[in-house]
């Protein structure tokens, strides 16, 4: 059974030149408020005149006048009629989020790349590798820059020049035939990586009330709603500010409320609510106390491929049966990381395999045997060492993504 490795999204540095404008709950809230007060634009005829209708998000005390039959006053208590009021009532995180769970809701990564652009380091390694093969620059590695070819392509660089042995157009001896310098040509290069984390995704519900003193203006701003809807179905298609973009889905409910019945001693009001549910997501906060949710990572334009001899025998340690634990190996776990083996975890460089290593002890003659690592890789001096064995380097070659 394969494995894989839990992103949990520590891994990679702060990129310090990238950024993107962050979704969540308060950008939902203030796209569907756009939607009704700025892209729908509600108007009604009051005296022969159109008269936009204002829209307001409710909070504390105004709801509290939604959820009964006065609608909300001005300062100097007169009725601000007609009146659209907007309030959220709900937030859904379940993973079916009522029937209006995405597709690409739960998914197997903690990350997806956002952007890839080639790294500050790629202009050194371009003028090592010389991928337009310029021979007489001081600042391209050439074989021209090589004092000595006792070994070849060569072994010692002249003073000011920059020498490299890597197989590519730096120690080719003829010119680029095509003459053209100044091509794009992307592909032996360093990428730098930035990933971003995956969404959080939500479900916001809200209830929307129109307020008129008026049957006439209340059917116009019904049909107004009714007669902007985004396709065939009853709902709206919202970009946010930063771009961002939403879909708002309107019940098929419509609920009426007024006070025909005993308007005689009070104004008239008409009431109409209905909900509206939006699925959103919640994508790469930035508030004081998280941490960046912009990682970046750099590409390997080779990869080493190594064969290696050892002196002894080579073997590899099985996963152990989960009914037979030797739980003498985890009496240290407290101080060491150790697997399910009961083992260090292998560091960066070392390898799966173990080498067989007999111990005679001299006091007694006795020969134990034992398996020890190796460190195929010293991940500061790239050197090649082992542990109580001597291990020799075959050959390495060294390949390139493209190829």
């Amino acid at each position: 059974m394969s494995t894989r490795k839990i992103d949990d999204g520590s891994e990679g540095t702060v990129p310090d030149d990238f950024s993107l404008p962050s979704s969540g709950i308060e950008e939902t809230d203030e796209t569907l408020f756009d939607l009704f007060d700025k892209k729908l634009s509600f108007q009604v005829n009051i005296q022969n005149q159109s008269t936009k209708v204002p829209v307001v998000f409710s909070t504390g005390e105004r709801f509290a006048l939604t959820r009964r039959k006065s609608p909300i006053r001005d300062k100097n208590n007169a009725l601000i009629l007609p009146i659209i009021s907007i309030h959220r009532t709900g937030i859904d995180i379940s993973p079916s989020q009522k029937g209006f769970g995405t597709p690409i809701a739960v998914r197997d990564q903690q990350s997806y790349i956002v952007r890839k652009r080639l790294s500050k380091k790629d202009r050194s390694y371009q003028n090592i590798v010389n991928k337009l093969g310029i021979k007489n620059q001081d600042s391209v590695a050439a074989k021209s820059g090589f004092a000595d070819s006792t070994v070849y392509p060569g072994n010692i660089a002249k003073s000011g020049r920059i020498a490299s042995r890597r197989n590519e157009k730096n120690i080719t001896l003829t010119n680029d035939p095509t003459g053209e310098l100044l091509r794009n040509d992307i592909g032996n290069n360093i990428f730098e990586i930035i990933t971003a984390p995956y969404p959080t995704f939500i479900r916001l519900t809200y209830e929307v009330t129109f307020w008129t003193q008026y049957m006439q203006n209340m059917n116009q701003l019904l049909e107004i709603l009714f007669a902007q809807f985004s396709g065939q179905d009853h709902a709206f298609k919202m970009t946010s500010k930063s771009g961002f973009e939403y879909v708002a889905y309107v019940d098929s409910q419509l609920s009426s409320n007024d006070n025909f019945s005993d308007f005689s001693e009070d104004e008239r009001i008409i009431k109409y609510s209905f909900n509206i549910t939006v699925p959103t997501y919640v994508f790469a906060p930035s508030y004081p106390g998280l941490p960046s949710p912009f990682k970046k990572f750099y590409s390997a334009p080779q990869f080493e491929f190594g064969y290696y001899q050892a002196s002894t025998q080579v073997t590899t340690i099985d996963k152990s049966d989960e009914t037979v634990v030797d739980n003498n190996k985890f009496i240290l776990s407290d101080v060491s990381n150790l697997n399910v083996n009961g083992e260090e975890e292998n560091i960066r460089g070392q390898g799966s395999e173990r080498l067989v290593d007999t111990v005679t002890d001299p006091f007694t003659g006795k020969s134990e045997t034992r398996l020890v690592k190796v460190l195929t890789r010293n991940q500061r001096a790239g050197e090649t060492v082992t542990s109580s064995r001597v291990i020799i380097n075959l050959q390495t070659t060294l390949d390139s993504p493209s190829e």
